[in-house]
């Protein structure tokens, strides 16, 4: 169940089947109950659009609001819309509901010309909604509007959140840096971040401070005792002084420059830091990706799981696969089950502690959040669905085969030729419904690649 800040209005006028009205009503205010944590009721119907408008401006005070869900159950005019508009900015869901009886007899409700109404006047006035028709004891309209209501609360969510951006992306890696007037479009605020002042904040802490890190790995990570401990503890301390900074920051993700100053300055890999915020709800991203963080956090709240962000490195035409790879960086969780996360070090700088494991298989999205290069200062979100498969440990650090069931040549160019930035974000769901919702609302293009699986 959602726990969000929402509304119910359910719009109605007297001339109309109202008893078949209060009949949706009850029926509705059960649904959203089932659905949504925290959603508010008016006593029934409201049938004037004084009484809709008293009733927003109620709910709303004091109140931000994730969400209002505007039922036309019957025929209204575009007064009530006209009010409520003026008693709040959140976001409008409008509901249209099925005639119970056509059978030559009296239109009943007319629910469908009264949202055709509404929808007629949020254009006019430039305001966004999502449309949702069907009874509410219908299982498609009830996922619908859970979907819709999931992505009314992270849209919500977004507009607080803070990115803490950890010093610079690297030379060269220009796809990793983001334009904070443009990521306000969506949101997030990003917050920079001293590298060389984490890493003292890091080297400041006792081992004694630093040892609930190391015991809260020492589970879910195997291997630990067979690399060099000093790398061991310095993830701990750095982990340790991070989690610190973002609690004080109230920091919701975090993209962190992880080489060269992590090995040349501070003696050891961010990777293992990565992994384990990820697997503790805190998306992290490596070499400074913004976008990359945000995607991840998305996913996340979407899926309610961890996502691993990698590079295409190596594509399979026999298999019509490719994988994706990064150097020691993965949510404990997603590795195989009859190796589990391991313990390594660094494939190239040879210091620890990075991961060491294939991801498992199931079914995955691929998603990438970024620039629209066809619209400037706008954004795009790559959206593939794949599989992926129960195949070893690719390449030394972490990696995953992912099957697209589609030529993978013609595919992997088409990445190319439209420019993606080349560290994709992969999670085990399918979530193309709630993120084309999600994309509807915030005016991201989806560009929708893969479609063999849908």
């Amino acid at each position: 169940m959602l726990t969000m800040n929402l509304a119910f209005v359910p719009l109605a006028r007297p001339t109309f089947d109202i008893e078949t009205a209060k009949a949706y009503f009850s029926q509705s205010c059960e649904l959203l109950g089932k659905l949504a944590d925290g959603c508010r009721f008016p006593q029934g119907l409201l049938m004037s659009p004084e009484e809709a408008g008293a009733f927003v401006r109620r709910t709303a005070d004091g109140t931000e609001l994730d969400a209002i869900v505007v039922q036309a159950t019957t025929f209204i005019d575009a007064r009530f819309i006209i009010e409520i508009m003026e008693a709040t900015d959140a976001p409008i869901l409008l509901w249209g509901v099925r005639e119970p009886r056509v059978n030559g007899t009296r239109l009943s409700l007319n629910s469908m010309t009264g949202i055709n109404n509404l929808a007629n006047t949020l254009v006019t006035k430039g305001r966004k909604f999502s449309l949702l028709f069907g009874n509410p004891t219908e299982d498609a309209l009830a996922r619908e509007l859970r979907d819709q209501l999931k992505v009314a609360s992270l849209i919500r969510e977004l507009s607080r959140l803070k990115i803490g951006v950890i010093g610079q992306q690297p030379d060269g890696f220009f796809f990793s840096g983001a334009d904070a007037g443009m990521l306000a479009k969506l949101g997030p605020q990003m917050i920079e971040l001293d590298l060389q002042e984490a890493f003292h904040r890091a080297n400041e802490l006792s081992e004694t401070e630093a040892q609930a890190a190391v015991e809260a790995v020492s589970g879910q990570v195997r291997g630990l005792g067979l690399i060099p401990q000093e790398s061991v503890l310095k993830f701990a301390r750095f982990q340790t002084a991070l989690q610190r900074q973002i609690q004080e920051l109230g920091i919701s993700m975090v993209a962190v420059r992880c080489w060269p100053e992590f090995y040349t300055d501070y003696g050891a890999a961010a990777c293992s830091t990565v992994s384990s915020l990820i697997d503790q709800g805190i998306m992290a991203s490596c070499e400074a990706d913004i976008h990359g963080a945000l995607t991840m956090h998305i996913q996340s709240r979407l899926a309610g799981s961890a996502p691993y962000l990698g590079d295409l490195v190596h594509i399979d035409e026999t298999k019509d696969s490719g994988v994706f790879w990064h150097c020691g960086a993965g949510a404990f969780s997603l590795a195989r089950p009859d190796t589990g996360a391991v313990a390594g070090l660094h494939p190239n700088r040879k210091l620890g502690f990075t991961l060491e494991f294939g991801l498992k298989a199931g079914a995955v999205s691929v998603h990438r959040l970024g620039p629209d290069p066809s619209r400037p200062g706008e954004y795009r979100m790559l959206m593939m669905k794949g599989e992926a498969l129960d195949e070893p440990q690719k390449f030394w650090g972490t990696s995953v085969e992912v099957g697209f069931r589609q030529p993978i040549l013609p595919l992997m160019k088409q990445l190319m030729k439209q420019g993606f930035e080349p560290h994709y974000s992969i999670v085990y769901a399918d979530i193309s419904e709630e993120m084309n919702i999600l994309c509807d609302w915030l005016d991201i293009r989806p560009i929708v690649l893969g479609e063999a699986l849908t």
